[in-house]
């Protein structure tokens, strides 16, 4: 650790000496002014003494610029076309994340060197997918200080993330998923599993619904609402997560009784209190115990999440035959490829049609 003293000449005049140690050995540097001091200490101790004077040169060059965290603040909050709970998660990045560490360092001293510590220090603290997603903000906030001049290139162009490891998707078959509709007592809850299921909607889009987004008579289901999560991990109603989730679809027959049964309140989904549920609320009371039907003894078996009966509902369309994009479309994937990357391995009737076509030639 660094310490600062004030040595003040015999006139005097204030001065300021940063002290610390390298091994066994005592080394210092004097300073006029205590802001300078005190961010040199700063940058002593988060990123060492060669750091710290490269810092310092830059200073003494250029003269005072934006820190990254002053930089990175001005950034979200000029965005637009983003939600505010977006905005919040950006500044939870920076608060947390990216300002106790390399956020007090001058924009032009953040160097890949910079950014590879910064990830590395991350790995520890943050799932693989939450890091992409702050290196992702860091890497556009930083774009647009080159577009603006300030910077002549993006250090986080070219860095390598450590693997998401993805959670394995579980599918289940019709029998498996009436053993835990079976095991399942409140109503509520029951009509909320066969609707997920039965539409393949995610979570936050089928708790988000009013009566009124659903024309019984067309048998139609308006999707335009999800429920998210902000900086502060409190849900707020926004947008879909896609321009492609906001979009109409046909129910079947018991997901329009479900819609029937459940009229008359503010959502369609509600609680006693007449609030929306939320996923908590779900797992807690209905789905973790549910769900253990499919284990044995052992507590072997498949242990599928609330998301996987979004994952089901395709596979049973696949499984059907209803062609690749219709499926896309109803789940409301921005893009069929997204779609094509997750479910092609369930479609084999139609490799084997592939296969059959190319052996045709040959007979």
């Amino acid at each position: 650790m660094a310490s600062i003293q004030s040595r003040p000449l015999k006139d005097g005049t204030p001065r300021w000496r940063v002290l610390w140690r390298e091994g066994k050995d005592q080394k210092n540097q004097t300073f006029w002014d205590l802001a300078a001091a005190e961010e040199f200490k700063t940058n002593l101790e988060l990123h060492g003494p060669d750091e710290a004077y490269r810092v310092l040169d830059l200073v003494d060059t250029v003269g005072r610029e934006l820190t990254l965290t002053q930089w990175l603040k001005r950034h979200t909050q000029e965005l637009t076309g983003i939600q505010q709970a977006t905005r919040d998660r950006y500044t939870s990045y920076i608060d947390h994340d990216i300002a106790p560490t390399i956020g007090t360092l001058p924009l032009s001293a953040v160097t890949e060197a910079t950014i590879g510590r910064w990830v590395a220090g991350m790995e520890s603290t943050s799932s693989g997918k939450t890091l992409q997603n702050k290196h992702a903000f860091l890497s556009g906030a930083l774009k647009a200080a080159v577009r603006d001049g300030r910077i002549d290139r993006n250090p986080c162009d070219n860095r390598r993330l450590p693997r998401t490891l993805k959670t394995e998707m579980v599918f289940l078959s019709k029998a498996e998923f009436d053993q835990i509709h079976g095991a399942i007592k409140r109503d509520l809850w029951k009509d909320l599993a066969l609707w997920l299921v039965s539409t393949g909607m995610r979570f936050g889009e089928a708790t988000a619904l009013q009566p009124g987004d659903v024309d019984l008579a067309e048998g139609t289901c308006r999707i335009s609402r999800s429920w998210k999560y902000s900086g502060g991990y409190k849900r707020v109603l926004g947008t879909t997560k896609t321009r492609r989730s906001d979009r109409t679809i046909n129910l079947p027959p018991q997901a329009v009784e479900i819609a029937q049964r459940r009229q008359g309140g503010e959502w369609l989904f509600h609680n006693l209190a007449g609030n929306p549920v939320g996923p908590q609320d779900f797992y807690n009371q209905a789905w973790g115990e549910a769900r253990k039907v499919l284990l044995n003894e052992a507590g072997e078996g498949k242990k599928p999440r609330v998301h996987d009966l979004r994952h089901t509902c395709a596979s049973w369309m696949i499984a059907a035959g209803v062609p690749l994009v219709v499926v896309s479309r109803h789940l409301g994937h921005e893009d069929i490829t997204t779609t094509a990357q997750v479910y092609t391995h369930l479609d084999r009737d139609g490799f084997r049609q592939a296969a059959d076509a190319i052996g045709k030639l040959f007979t």
